[in-house]
């Protein structure tokens, strides 16, 4: 039977550049385990069977305005955002949205402080969900949306 087989789903990720993504997933915790030409495997945990993985794959048409989402289930989602909006903060480097997500205005203000050469990392703030976690959001280099979450509790 498939389901007696199934052990855990890994996302692969697209990017232009792996050394920035990369880089970024390594901020976030994760080890490279194995690079090959265009492709790089990072992974949280000592054992491969039940580590947390993500795979990043180059590719030269990965639009960075049209990527997708990675949901990252952690243990405390709360104690992680206040390490990021920190480091983030601390670099001059936090673009800090609500929950609710972007308005126009932010996204206009991002685009000009993009344009301006600003190296800025896009940051959710947290909240609990009525599902029953506390949650909130990341922008990878690369584009790709990070939803971060734990239980309540």
């Amino acid at each position: 039977m498939l389901d007696e087989q199934l052990v855990r789903m890994v996302p692969v990720l697209s990017a232009r550049e792996l050394a920035p993504v990369t880089a970024f997933y390594e901020w976030l915790g994760f080890a490279v385990l194995a690079e090959y030409p265009g492709y790089t495997i990072l992974a949280k945990g000592a054992e491969l069977s039940s580590a947390v993985e993500v795979h990043l794959s180059q590719s030269e048409d990965h639009d960075p305005h049209t990527a997708g989402v990675a949901y990252l289930r952690v243990r405390d989602a709360r104690e992680l955002h206040e390490r990021l909006h920190h480091d983030l903060e601390s670099a001059g480097r936090l673009f800090l949205v609500p929950a609710a997500g972007f308005t126009d205005a932010l996204t206009e203000e991002l685009r000009v402080r993009d344009e301006a050469g600003e190296d800025l990392v896009t940051l959710t703030e947290i909240e609990e969900k009525p599902w029953g976690v506390h949650e909130f959001g990341i922008i990878d280099p690369a584009g790709w949306l990070v939803r971060v979450g734990s239980p309540v509790g």
